[in-house]
């Protein structure tokens, strides 16, 4: 049933502002009303970044619609944070057409997200959406601050033939410049990989999250290594990485990542750091190298996953000794939390360079959990953790020499990302330890919206509620179905991105038979899709948002129909002179597809398009349809 959230004074917890192009502020000072389509949502004070907020409930869906002027660009700001890391939640755009723009985070701490919103000449109004799904944890999320500022006039992109391709942005930071192209390109001809959450948390069964959602103790904690747990045991008898492997070849994939140590501190590998807790003392076996052998055998490319932050350790929310932030455990201010904090980063520095050193060449590095105290962002950490290339010798938290390494050349002493480049100066590694990354991370798995992206994104997402192993995923009816697996994945391909979807084995290591199915016929529909999959880039022109979008590769343009798209014929935007169609077909079903011509603009006739799902039509062309693909 809609209902209408009352909102006495709006200003007072979620500003939205309305900038004319002089800046002078236009502001809603009467009450203004959001749509509850789905749910519960309240206006509090507790837990708002600033003043009031707008807490949700799990499922909870609601729209607020406001004024704009038309044939603008405006700059939109909103803060968002989730109460648990294994919760997402999305602010989305409706009715903008071809120019919906999506946010989605999973973070557990007040984040700032900017997009622009283009607005067409017979536009006034803007419907932006918040959406909090399944919370496996019984979680909340919260949304702050939102507000608009005209930044100019908009018009309507007029194409004569190709665009040029967006150009990859090569920064420096921190002292480590970005991998050049060449070294990347993998990740975007390679599309798709598959994630695995993996740990102690799958024996509560309460996703990777648990021990910070409930407060547990770490000594309590550290008994679900052991059969004194009972049926909470991690007893990972059937874990079998040569299966994963499997799976995430028939699924499609053609790389992995695996949770080498997620945020409780447990590591899947054997590390000599003394204080570490790990899989080589719990179980004797070291799992890292047996995921890592598998898919080498395999033939897939080797990715890891590595967070920073260690709740095993209370200095990780009060890193000065001065001031505890906020936490489940109870802990509060102490002096010793900063040494402790100390000793939390020297594992780090030893067990990055184990991994790093132990299993030949790994290919990715996804970073996790830069942020301190879970409040602000990764960056706001990097002067803890030092993420860059070298260390710093007045840093108030040093690393003991012997954990340190050192470039050979200078004998400064390195950073993170120092420590990476060294021993895997090929690997590729993402923006969450506080280091701008060689590519960027879209979490959580709200709708993928607006135009291509420039950089090399990842989708990273899960199916059902919980990147760790929750019950939820034994049931069909929670887990996301295939048409929308599909549809995510197609907004990827069209926007140049690609796609990481994650497994939660559970505590035996087996994955639930549902989820396996719903992946397994995925990867069915892939196989088939092949050719508008694998080596392609979106483009060359900007998608339409639910309707259509277009990848390419060589001389074959491939157009997505989104599954809104109703007409039995569709003209393409104008391709360059000289370019003619040798011919057109449905990559599904093979069946030929007629084409007529007007100027430069192909015209496909008798598409079929099916309603609700995805078709693809392949248009060869005479000649490339960009010199560098």
């Amino acid at each position: 049933m809609t209902q209408k959230l009352k909102l006495s004074v709006f200003l007072l917890f979620i500003s939205i502002t309305i900038s004319a192009q002089n800046l002078t502020p236009f502001s809603f000072d009467e009450p203004q009303n959001w749509v509850v389509k789905k749910g519960k949502a309240e206006v509090v004070e507790q837990g708002a970044y600033k003043g009031k907020a707008l807490k949700l409930s799990p499922n909870t869906n609601l729209v607020l619609s406001f004024p704009v002027q038309s044939a603008s660009r405006y700059n939109l700001t909103v803060w968002m944070r989730t109460e648990s890391g294994a919760d997402d939640m999305t602010v989305q755009t409706s009715n903008l057409g071809k120019n919906n723009i999506s946010i989605t985070t999973a973070l557990a701490t007040w984040t700032k997200f900017e997009r622009i919103l283009n607005i067409t000449t017979n536009q006034n109004t803007v419907d932006l959406g918040v959406i909090f799904g399944n919370s496996q944890g019984n979680t909340f999320a919260w949304i702050d601050e939102v507000s608009i500022q005209r930044i100019g006039d908009y018009k309507e992109i007029t194409y004569t033939g190709i665009p040029n391709a967006l150009k990859r942005e090569v920064k420096s930071d921190l002292g480590i410049e970005m991998q050049p192209d060449e070294k990347i390109q993998w990740m975007l001809d390679d599309k798709i990989g598959m994630f695995i959450h993996w740990g102690l948390y799958a024996g509560p069964a309460k996703g990777e999250w648990y021990m910070e959602n409930q407060g547990v103790d770490p000594e309590e904690y550290r008994k679900l290594a052991y059969p004194i747990s009972g049926d909470l045991y991690f007893d990972a008898k059937d874990f079998d990485a040569q299966k994963l492997v499997d799976l995430a070849k028939r699924i499609g994939a053609r790389y992995m990542s695996l949770t080498t140590q997620h945020h409780d501190g447990y590591a899947l590998f054997e590390s000599k750091y003394i204080n570490a807790f790990t899989a080589k003392q719990t179980h004797n076996r070291d799992f890292v190298k047996e995921y890592v052998e598998a898919c080498r055998e395999g033939g897939l490319k080797v990715g890891l996953y590595k967070t920073l932050i260690n709740w095993r350790f209370p200095g990780y929310y009060d890193v000065t000794g001065t001031d505890c932030k906020p936490n489940k455990f109870g802990y509060t201010t102490a002096s010793w939390h900063k040494e402790n904090a100390r000793l939390m980063k020297e594992e780090l520095y030893c067990q990055t360079k184990e991994l790093m050193t132990k299993y030949g060449k790994i290919d990715q590095l996804f970073w996790d959990g830069g942020w301190l105290g879970q409040q602000g962002s990764d960056a706001d950490g990097a002067y803890f953790w030092e993420s860059g290339k070298y260390m710093r010798n007045d840093n108030q938290w040093p690393v003991n020499p012997y954990f340190q390494d050192v470039e050979e050349s200078t004998g400064k002493p390195l950073g993170l990302m120092g420590i990476v480049r060294k021993y895997q100066p090929d690997i590729v590694s993402n923006i969450r330890s506080g280091w701008v990354g060689d590519y960027t991370n879209e979490e959580g798995g709200g709708a993928v919206k607006g135009e291509i992206r420039g950089g090399v994104v990842e989708k990273c997402f899960t199916l059902a509620p919980g990147w760790g192993y929750t019950k939820m995923a034994e049931d069909s009816s929670k887990i996301m179905s295939l048409s929308a697996i599909k549809r995510i994945f197609a907004d990827c391909i069209v926007r140049n991105m690609c796609f990481l979807v994650n497994v939660g084995p559970d505590r035996h290591g087996n994955i639930p038979e549902n989820y396996e199915k719903r992946l397994l016929d995925f990867g069915d529909w892939v196989n088939n899709t092949s050719g508008a999959v694998y080596g392609t880039r979106g483009g060359p022109w900007q998608p339409v948002d639910g309707q259509y979008g277009f990848c390419y590769k060589d001389n074959v343009i491939y157009v997505y129909f989104l599954g809104e798209y109703t007409r039995d014929s569709f003209t393409m935007p104008p391709v360059n002179k000289g370019m003619k169609v040798l011919k057109a077909y449905n990559v599904y079903t093979k069946e030929n597809i007629n084409t007529s011509r007007k100027d430069q603009n192909i015209i496909l006739n008798g598409i079929n398009p099916i309603q609700g799902d995805l078709t693809i039509i392949a248009v060869e062309l005479n000649k490339n349809v960009r010199p560098e693909i």
